[in-house]
């Protein structure tokens, strides 16, 4: 039996607008993807802001404390983690995210955003964990995030000496590189062990400043936003120690 042919005409109009839409799909897709970068970026930047607003409590509260507020004073640098560990139970565990600011020529820099990986906390279950404060008393301290593009850790292998915050009377001796201080309450007090996976966050670094910035620019005092002024501020407080 012989094979019939059938012609199928399809309108020019028809063939256009198919053809429109076949290339609209690519062109809605790269819009799509423009509008989620954009809302990513506004998000991370909305993270940054908090974490320097939540610092400026934090520093306000160790000012309350006339023996931290003079060592403050004397600091070369600081790394605030507003928030760390919160419930649960850690041991080197979770961690959190936090800011590094540098003190140049009597004023303190714009903050550079690190992350925190772990702690070893004395810790058992039932804490709601806090905040945690390396004090930089030294310049090799500062040095040590500044010039650091991974992850390193507070312990043994830094080349830092650490102490750990224990009053009024440790005000006046300036021991150590690093002091570390914590406001975390019952079976969470007291840090007894290293710091792990210290590391910049470039992510927010670059939200925070709305372009690329390395943590040694923004350290170094090259890198500014109004936008941290409180910060800058709270940390040249010195009510508390007059």
């Amino acid at each position: 039996m012989p094979f019939s042919t059938r012609r199928l005409w399809i309108p020019i109009s028809a063939a256009v607008a198919a053809a429109g839409l076949a290339t609209a799909v690519p062109a809605f897709a790269d819009q799509h993807d423009s509008t989620s970068s954009t809302s990513a970026e506004s998000s991370a930047a909305r993270s940054a802001q908090d974490r320097v607003s939540d610092a400026v409590s934090l520093v306000r509260q160790m000012q309350q404390d006339p023996g931290l507020a003079a060592v403050l004073e004397r600091a070369k640098g600081i790394f605030i983690i507003p928030h760390y560990g919160k419930g649960g139970f850690i041991v080197g565990g979770e961690g959190g995210g936090g800011v590094v600011l540098a003190r140049n020529g009597g004023e303190w820099s714009s903050p550079a955003f690190y992350n925190l990986g772990g702690a070893s906390i004395g810790a058992q279950a039932g804490g709601e964990g806090g905040a945690i404060a390396m004090i930089l008393m030294s310049q090799k301290a500062v040095d040590r995030f500044a010039n650091s593009s991974q992850d390193w850790s507070l312990n043994g292998n830094a080349g830092l000496t650490v102490v750990t915050w224990s009053g009024k009377g440790q005000a006046n001796t300036g021991r150590g590189d690093v002091i570390l201080w914590t406001n975390t309450q019952g079976l969470y007090g007291g840090l007894t062990g290293s710091l792990t996976h210290i590391g910049p966050d470039t992510k927010l670094d670059r939200a925070y400043y709305q372009r690329p910035v390395t943590s040694s620019a923004i350290l170094a005092g090259e890198v500014r936003s109004r936008n941290a002024d409180p910060l800058r501020e709270a940390l040249a407080s010195r009510m508390a120690s007059r």
